[in-house]
């Protein structure tokens, strides 16, 4: 059952990433930790995750947020969320206080930029459809096979909703991309699958999609072994990463193991080329593939003048 807590936070809101694509730009967690419950998630070795089925809710958070932009001499061009959890959770107190904050942040002309497994409330879409010019967003679908979602990430929205959604979202003006991210070996980067993917993404009108692997730490092993009950499963996703590589990920010397140089070079050629033959343009994570690109990942629409954002 998941427990919900209401939290005091004595410092600001809206902070900077350790993420390189994220460099530059203030981002927002509503909440620490997240209902969604995917096994692979990199936040399960931060020290401030609160535990599997814990949400911490921030009290005050629309007004704080709106206080803290009236003291900034140069308001941010646009805000992240979020970078540490999901914006549009199925708990409905966690998709209000997303609305107030991207409400207050949109009525002030400051973008809001957004990845999101979940499935977005009808309120919500209708403000980002309203300010459309102002915001951007990804919607993380790794596969199209529902059953596979189940396992590794058991309580985002089907993909058929995600699908609907990044149509619904493009067809109001906002400019949107899918985040296949992260694919796992052998399991979700089979080519039938890809194919239908990019089929899907054509359809709903996207026609781009950031990519990368699967990679592992501590917590996301410990968390994989807790949730994935088929053995042989589980050793299918573990036994690439034996010959893996140990790379920093981000911008604070975090470490992480990624597939080996060659598997990820031979897939992101491949995946790319049959994204291409869709009209769909990739763009890789430089953040956590940063011996093969410095590429970023599109996760945001880059601001014309970063360096103005914290002022």
């Amino acid at each position: 059952m998941l427990k919900i807590i209401a939290k005091q936070r004595k410092t600001n809101f809206l902070t900077p990433s350790g993420l390189r694509c994220l460099a530059g730009l203030p981002t927002v967690n509503i909440t620490a930790g997240c209902s969604h419950g995917c096994v692979y998630c990199y936040t399960r070795g931060y020290s401030i995750y609160p535990g599997d089925n814990v949400i911490e809710i921030y009290e005050d958070m629309p007004r704080r947020i709106a206080d803290e932009i009236d003291r900034k001499r140069i308001k941010p061009a646009a805000v992240y969320f979020c970078p540490s959890c999901d914006p549009f959770q199925s708990v409905d107190q966690i998709q209000q206080i997303s609305f107030e904050v991207m409400k207050i942040l949109l009525e002030q002309n400051i973008g809001v930029q957004f990845v999101t497994k979940g499935e977005i409330r009808e309120d919500i879409l209708g403000l980002l459809g309203k300010y459309a010019n102002l915001v951007c967003g990804q919607f993380g679908i790794t596969c199209v096979d529902d059953n596979i979602r189940q396992i590794v990430e058991p309580k985002t929205a089907t993909v058929t909703k995600k699908l609907s959604q990044l149509k619904h979202l493009i067809d109001m003006g906002v400019a949107m991309c899918i985040r296949c991210d992260p694919l796992i070996y052998e399991l979700t980067d089979g080519n039938d699958q890809l194919e239908q993917l990019f089929a899907e993404t054509t359809k709903a009108g996207c026609r781009e999609a950031a990519i990368s692997y699967l990679f592992l730490r501590p917590g996301i092993i410990k968390s994989l072994r807790a949730n994935i009950k088929n053995t042989k499963l589980l050793q299918r996703i573990l036994e690439p990463y034996c010959h893996g590589e140990q790379l920093t990920v981000g911008l604070k010397n975090s470490r992480g193991t990624m597939l080996p140089i060659n598997i990820r070079k031979a897939r992101f050629e491949r995946i790319t080329q049959m994204a291409e033959k869709h009209g769909i343009k990739v763009h890789i994570c430089g953040c956590k593939n940063n011996d093969i690109t410095h590429e970023f990942c599109h996760i945001i629409r880059r601001p014309e003048e970063p360096k103005d954002l914290f002022v």
